[in-house]
């Protein structure tokens, strides 16, 4: 879908692109069986990934607002700050959890090609200056297989779990750094 098409699905408001969210009070936006103080809440999963496929969606270049839609009867500014500060905690820890996955994934890039490289030179060993029989040919064959099924989860992780997690980096940071407005109407 070209970016013309996107954005005609989003309200828009001067050059910001406006998610809209519409719940009934203000606690229907975090986990219904989330009992951590409020700033810690997680936000429901529902519309978690509504956010996060928005981000998707939406092009780069354009800036993004959330926009809350609540009943009139329950404004409460104090509320409001509380949920922004949340919505900041709360894409900050999915933040630091994907740093760790990132560190994670490098270690385990690193144990790859060590043990990749490892089992190569012991089949290609084997294959020079061992006799020749069934149990070393077995053993030989599999450490080159294993060397290569290693070598190729070093690729995967390098070129295609580290796209996908630079990617999520960058939408979590997007929608940190969203501001969040609050919009109460008269519902009858």
């Amino acid at each position: 879908m070209d970016d013309s098409k996107i954005l005609g699905l989003y309200r828009m408001r001067k050059n910001t692109l406006l998610i809209d969210i519409e719940v009934k009070f203000y606690r229907e936006i975090f986990n219904t069986w989330d009992f951590s103080p409020e700033l810690n809440r997680d936000l429901d999963d529902d519309l978690f990934e509504y956010l996060e496929e928005c981000c998707r969606e939406i092009p780069l270049k354009s800036p993004i607002c959330i926009v809350i839609h609540l009943p009139s009867g329950i404004f409460d500014p104090q509320k409001e700050e509380l949920n922004k500060k949340s919505f900041e905690n709360y894409f900050g820890y999915r933040i630091r959890r994907l740093q760790i996955k990132k560190k994670k994934m490098y270690k385990d890039a690193a144990l790859y090609a060590s043990y990749g490289l490892l089992f190569i030179l012991l089949a290609t060993l084997m294959e020079h200056f061992m006799p020749i029989n069934t149990l070393f040919s077995v053993l030989k064959e599999g450490f080159f297989i294993g060397g290569w099924v290693l070598f190729w989860e070093l690729f995967s992780t390098l070129f295609f779990t580290k796209g996908e997690v630079k990617e999520t980096m960058r939408i979590l940071r997007r929608l940190q750094q969203a501001p969040i407005e609050y919009e109460y109407e008269n519902k009858i």
